[in-house]
């Protein structure tokens, strides 16, 4: 799942390339029973109010708040986007080929072109017919459009954005009793965080996955906080993890994934220096964690 370095690579993405191009066509071939009478372009229904909304406006910016994207039209109106597990944006040369009843890029070159983006199933066309498409596998994306008012109220049930920090910003009250794991990926805690940076985040300052949050001491907290700016900044600086499905809006893999000190690297090596411990993995909280036993102690 996108994180929160890959979704600032997509929002700046969306900056550099559609700000104040106007949407002159939509499609989407998302359509799902579940989704009848919710607002998702998932729903045929409001597909169409989606579709009115949004013809003839042009795009003004991006914003992201932890893993959510708005993108702001002239009509004062915001697309509200999630990418859940596989989504990412395209933006490019691309054509509707009828037989397959999909986009694909025009350029079989291209890096848009690479076998994870060939799941477009929305589509923005501008008035240089220049498209922004979203490629999602799994099919789990959230696309609707919404007031400021919603924007907001979505907004102001996330925890803090993990940049400058103190301890005195979060509940730590109300999250006492979590395992550290569970409780760095909940979005109302500290937005943002999930699998990958967690994993990484408590590598680093050596606590077990399962530690429980009232048990950190604050020198700790302190360290968990510095590291997790540390390392997200530095991975959105080179365009995020790609090691499964994410690509930036040009079609191409960031680079964090070669990064990695713990994430998916089980029954390797720990590569603390003077560590020799082996790294394993387990379920804490329905997802699965990777430590080293021998550094990171509960």
């Amino acid at each position: 799942m996108p994180e929160l370095p890959e979704v600032q690579t997509v929002v700046v993405g969306l900056n550099r390339k559609v700000r104040n191009l106007e949407i002159i066509e939509v499609w989407t071939d998302y359509k799902s029973d579940y989704y009848k009478g919710k607002k998702n372009i998932k729903d045929p229904a409001f597909f169409k109010k989606f579709k009115k909304e949004v013809l003839g406006q042009k795009i003004i910016k991006a914003e992201r708040r932890a893993k959510n994207i708005f993108i702001y039209l002239s009509n004062q109106k915001i697309i509200f986007v999630h990418l859940k597990m596989t989504g990412h944006f395209l933006f490019g040369d691309f054509i509707y080929n009828k037989g397959e009843k999909k986009y694909i890029p025009k350029d079989k070159n291209s890096p848009l072109n690479d076998r994870l983006n060939q799941f477009v199933h929305f589509v923005l066309v501008f008035e240089n017919n220049k498209v922004l498409a979203l490629s999602d596998m799994r099919k789990f994306a959230t696309v609707s459009i919404i007031s400021a008012a919603e924007k907001d109220k979505v907004k102001n049930i996330l925890g803090p954005e993990p940049f400058g920090l103190k301890i005195s910003d979060l509940n730590l009250e109300r999250f006492k009793n979590g395992k550290i794991k569970t409780v760095l990926m909940n979005p109302e805690f500290i937005a943002g965080i999930g699998n990958i940076y967690s994993d990484e985040i408590l590598w680093q300052v050596g606590i077990h996955p399962e530690t429980i949050v009232k048990n950190i001491l604050k020198t700790k907290w302190k360290e968990i906080l510095d590291f997790a700016e540390k390392i997200l900044k530095s991975s959105i600086e080179i365009g995020g993890d790609s090691m499964s499905d994410f690509r930036n809006i040009d079609g191409e893999k960031g680079k964090f994934q070669n990064k990695h000190k713990c994430y998916k690297l089980e029954n390797t090596k720990c590569k603390k220096v003077g560590c020799g411990g082996i790294l394993e993995k387990k379920k804490v909280g329905g997802r699965v964690a990777r430590f080293c036993p021998k550094h990171q102690k509960i």
